[in-house]
């Protein structure tokens, strides 16, 4: 890695005008300066084009034009980067001030790391503040059940784009996951930062609110990592378990290996990730079967992760309860 490498920021986009021009001076206002900015519009409507043509000098390259999504925009985008780090935001989120520099620093001074990720602030209209990322070290298999860190404060080597391909244009909530998962089965180390790096807005149509759909890609992912691992017991275990509908195989590309024992933590993390979004949405009958399959199989695992206080909450306690909870905390 070069002493000053390039960051390519692409900014995905539609009818994001209320919010776009914070995202951009964000990066405009960093205190590195050798970056440049990608914005791929999907054909907005509202004044984002006006807003863009504002901050033109200051942009490598902008399109506008209709397009499959964020991950096609993302696409689109990667193909135009020239930097040797590369990362997506999106255009109603915003970086903290010395962002892009922590994170040339973090390359420059770990040339053998090729994905950086640190902590994100999410705000929004009547939302407590709340900072998200992990707070400990993981091991690589532990990044492998779901999206364990979060998108906007992740930046990684360009080169992963060509060995891990681009993002699957077929996932609209966990290409980010999937890409980071096949560039960990093909050797890449990745690293946690303990920085504050972006802010992510809460509203009304964030993709955010859609909790299940993410669930649902995560499993995709998942279930394709244990297939491309050979745990075939594991993958029919989430098909018995109806945690996987209609999955198109796709079989990852691995050059490293895992014990069986972390491959069996792979599959028992997605598990144990799927009851507890089921069980804030109080979708009982999908907690109550995944509750007995470990129950019955892995004794240890659920009584070391208290399933059998959740199991007496969700038997004992009425819905209306979690609703008002749930109400409460946001």
């Amino acid at each position: 890695m070069i002493n000053e490498p390039k960051i390519s920021i692409i900014i995905p986009t539609f009818n994001q005008g209320e919010f776009i021009e914070e995202t951009i001076i964000s990066i405009l206002n960093q205190t590195y300066k050798n970056f440049e900015i990608i914005i791929i519009d999907g054909g907005s409507k509202d004044n984002t084009i006006e807003i863009i043509k504002k901050y033109e000098k200051d942009v490598k390259y902008w399109i506008s034009e209709k397009d499959n999504g964020q991950s096609n925009a993302i696409n689109k985008g990667s193909k135009l980067a020239t930097g040797e780090i590369v990362t997506w935001l999106n255009s109603d989120d915003y970086y903290e001030l010395n962002t892009l520099q922590i994170v040339k620093d973090a390359f420059v001074n770990n040339p053998e790391i090729s994905i950086f990720h640190g902590k994100t602030r999410l705000f929004g209209k009547k939302i407590k503040n709340k900072t998200i990322g992990l707070k400990k070290d993981l091991s690589l298999h532990e990044y492998l059940p779901y999206m364990r860190f979060p998108q906007p404060s992740s930046f990684l080597k360009k080169e992963l784009l060509n060995s891990a391909s681009m993002v699957n244009e077929d996932l609209h909530y966990a290409m980010d996951f999937e890409l980071i998962s096949k560039a960990i089965l093909l050797g890449a180390k990745i690293k946690r930062l303990d920085d504050l790096l972006s802010n992510y807005r809460l509203h009304e149509n964030s993709k955010s609110n859609h909790d299940l759909k993410f669930l649902e890609e995560w499993t995709i992912v998942a279930y394709n990592i244990l297939h491309s691992l050979g745990a075939n017991t594991l993958v029919k275990r989430l098909e018995e378990l109806v945690l996987v509908k209609s999955v198109k195989v796709n079989h990852f590309m691995a050059t490293i290996s895992f014990s069986d024992d972390a491959i069996e933590a792979i599959f028992l993390e997605h598990l144990n990730l799927h009851y507890h979004y089921n069980y804030r949405l109080s979708n009982y009958e999908i907690c109550d079967k995944i509750s007995k399959y470990l129950m019955n199989n892995y004794t240890a695992f659920y009584h070391t992760n208290n399933y059998n206080k959740y199991d007496f909450r969700r038997k004992f306690i009425p819905k209306f309860v979690f609703k008002i909870v749930r109400k409460l905390n946001n």
